[in-house]
């Protein structure tokens, strides 16, 4: 989230105030590019590894603040939301071992951060969405208490007017909103550095935008949230409507979304990305303490550009440019910020390794790309690749090309000549990149995997349970450190733990029927008939759980002289209910304190699940008691 020492606009002058800084900055920085002010070499690469901290079965564990404490360790930081940490890596020069270095590096610290984790009751996970992430995660007390988190979120949501939503169609749709940003915490990454010749970062940027397309196809690994099968990579649009700040109210006219791709190819130099964003996006935050950027530049020094930096900050295209104040001379990067954290380490460093080999590739393409390909294709690929990952279909230079076929026949060899020209170990390159074609040669991204095994654990076992089972198997497979293409698939024979430390949420359906209270009794009958249930909740017009039918009570009801036309007439009103985050003793005491077969399960008077008896028979050899 970059600067953390920002704070309110505070009004017009202070706005004016920040913009004379930025403005500043970016002469300065103009001037810096036009005098050949940057370092060029040797080239050095970086890595941002975003985490998701879980508790023993497998949830959201907001200890964040409290691990960070425990590892003692600069290269630790935190995130948005308290169930998330971050790890930046030292650089190291794209030579020799470098992503072998980079991977024995990350796994050192993500050792560190596991024994932490362990000592407070909790694990660390790399994984581009967590599956067992729920709504009330999602809520204000969640948030790690900085104030640049809670500034940011509340600048972006007046300046929207109404509250962030969230509307994705896969092969389940999603529908939410949200008052603050929030929904950008559901999102994990693991974020590519790579330096770049200030001469070269026109062409460099550009052929960054073309790639983006089918690296990502490569590396998806984000396709559930909140129990729905979306987007083989759904943080590409979560996080894009996570700081939306339009409104289908407010505007007519056409106008960017905070996390965009871009507008267009890079024609002359780098500073028309930061023109562009201070031209559409106002400005949300500022700070304290600014320097004159073109005084520091007159006296031969290095200027930070921490104003233009901050503006920067609170933009968010795929492929960001970085500005590096390093001393006797600055350094240009670009950050692939699309890439999702996971499934592994190994499988990290072979994104890594395919991404910096075909940035660093000499190919003749380059050079000529803006002339040969509109913008919106490459655009056009990349919003693809985030819907269908390696079923993709890309237009590459007037072909239409499978992502499969595109990155064996074509992109993994350029790679190869990429890493080659840097020097890379052989030893690297055949390792990370051969990570890469197995996984695309055996059609098993992340993404890929989560989706066949979900579909036939939530079967079986429902969508909280199969969400659970997921997250455990990924962990264990990240502790071994095997590439996602060699993970095996769960059986249907598997039998599900259950845990008395699981919550009724671990347990419950969530594919309901329900009816209203003013439905006529023959229809709540037949419903219940055709669909082999018990128990038919029934909610009023705002979606409120009101009463409950039951087989007993209709039967009695076909008894007697009696005959009410309406739901109400007969529904149990005085309701027993549970809580998704209760546990299973809590569940269990229920059940057998009013002698239930199945009860209702509420969030803030809204029915969220229900418990029947399918359900309570998978407790029949669960010893649940106070012992636990």
């Amino acid at each position: 989230m970059g600067d953390f020492h920002v704070r309110r606009i505070r009004d017009k002058a202070d706005r004016r105030q920040a913009y004379l800084h930025i403005l500043d900055d970016l002469e300065a920085f103009e001037t810096q590019l036009a005098e050949g002010h940057f370092d060029d070499g040797p080239i050095h690469i970086g890595a941002e590894q975003e985490l998701c901290i879980v508790d023993r079965e497998q949830r959201p564990a907001s200890k964040a603040l409290e691990l960070l404490a425990a590892i003692d360790d600069a290269h630790y930081t935190n995130e948005l939301a308290l169930y998330n940490l971050e790890i930046n890596l030292d650089p190291v020069p794209l030579r020799d071992n470098c992503f072998q270095q980079t991977e024995h590096s990350l796994r050192e610290l993500i050792d560190k951060g596991q024994r932490a984790a362990a000592a407070h009751g909790a694990q660390i996970l790399q994984c581009g969405i967590l599956p067992t992430l729920k709504y009330r995660h999602l809520q204000f007390e969640y948030m790690t208490p900085e104030e640049r988190y809670r500034t940011l979120s509340e600048v972006l949501l007046s300046m929207r007017g109404s509250k962030f939503e969230i509307y994705l169609q896969g092969v389940d749709d999603l529908i939410m909103s949200l008052g603050s940003v929030l929904f950008e915490a559901c999102n994990t990454s693991f974020q590519l550095h790579l330096q770049i010749p200030a001469d070269r970062f026109v062409t460099q940027h550009n052929w960054s935008q073309m790639i983006a397309g089918p690296v990502l196809a490569a590396g998806a690994n984000s396709p559930l949230l909140f129990g729905r099968e979306l987007w083989a990579e759904t943080r590409v649009a979560i996080f894009k409507q996570s700081m939306d700040t339009r409104s289908s109210e407010r505007y007519m006219r056409s106008k960017l979304a905070r996390v965009y791709f871009g507008r267009n190819w890079l024609r002359d130099s780098a500073a028309e990305i930061w023109r562009n964003n201070l031209s559409h996006f106002p400005l949300l935050l500022t700070s304290d303490g600014f320097e004159k950027a073109t005084d520091v530049l007159a006296r031969g020094g290095v200027p930070d550009l921490r104003a233009l930096r901050l503006q920067n900050g609170t933009t968010y295209t795929w492929n960001r440019l970085c500005y590096g104040p390093t001393r006797p001379r600055p350094h240009l990067r670009i950050e692939c910020r699309y890439l999702p954290a996971g499934p592994t380490s190994i499988d990290e460093i072979a994104n890594f390794a395919l991404w910096t080999g075909l940035m660093q590739a000499d190919w003749e393409g380059k050079e000529t790309l803006a002339q040969r390909v509109p913008f919106q294709t490459a655009k056009e690929n990349f919003v693809k690749a985030a819907r269908t990952g390696l079923g993709t279909t890309f237009e590459w230079f007037g072909r239409l090309r499978t992502a499969k076929d595109l990155l064996l026949e074509e992109l993994i060899p350029l790679a190869r000549r990429g890493l080659e020209a840097q020097r890379v170990a052989p030893a690297d390159i055949d390792k990370y990149l051969g990570v890469i074609t197995r996984r695309v040669e055996n059609e098993t991204t992340g993404a890929d995997w989560l989706v066949r095994n979900y579909r036939t654990l939530h079967k079986q076992y429902g969508s909280p349970a199969a969400e659970a089972a997921l997250t455990r198997i990924s962990l264990d497979y990240q502790a071994a450190n095997v590439p996602v293409h060699e993970w095996e698939d769960f059986q249907p024979s598997y039998t599900l733990p259950i845990s008395p430390r699981h919550t009724v949420e671990y347990l419950m359906s969530t594919e309901l029927y329900a009816v209203a209270p003013d439905d006529c009794v023959e229809q709540a009958a037949r419903t219940m008939e055709w669909n082999g249930i018990h128990h038919l909740p029934v909610e009023n017009e705002r979606g409120e759980l009101v009463g409950l039918l039951t087989d007993g009570l209709l039967r009695r009801q076909e008894q007697s002289d009696a005959e009410p036309a309406f739901v109400h007439e007969i529904m149990i009103r005085d309701l027993t209910t549970v809580r998704p985050e209760d546990d299973l003793q809590t569940l269990v005491d229920t059940l057998n304190r009013e002698g239930l077969s199945g009860v209702p399960v509420v969030c803030e008077g809204k029915l969220v699940g229900m418990i029947t008896e399918r359900d309570t028979a998978r407790l029949a050899g669960l010893e649940v008691d106070s012992a636990h």
